[in-house]
């Protein structure tokens, strides 16, 4: 599969292949802020193991898909609704 093909494969669903990939990591991240191993990483340590290397893009990054910072969403736990 050409990389021209897989972009023109994500462009027909309205995304692209950065977006997705910056979701998927994003989700992980996420997740791995609600386990027991976080306290131990912290926020910037979770943001590294899914290839965020800057803590604040991460934070933003993380802010604008969650609506909340990664320490609040640690300390508070996923929201509901």
């Amino acid at each position: 599969m050409s990389v021209r093909f897989l972009h023109k494969l994500f462009q027909q669903d309205g995304l692209t292949v950065g977006g997705w990939i910056r979701t998927q990591r994003l989700k992980r991240c996420s997740r791995d802020l609600l386990r027991p191993m976080a306290a131990e990483l912290g926020v910037a340590g979770i943001a590294r193991r899914w290839g965020f290397a800057n803590s604040s893009h991460f934070s933003r990054a993380f802010r604008t898909a969650y609506g909340m910072s990664p320490r609040d969403w640690q300390t508070d736990g996923k929201p509901t609704g």
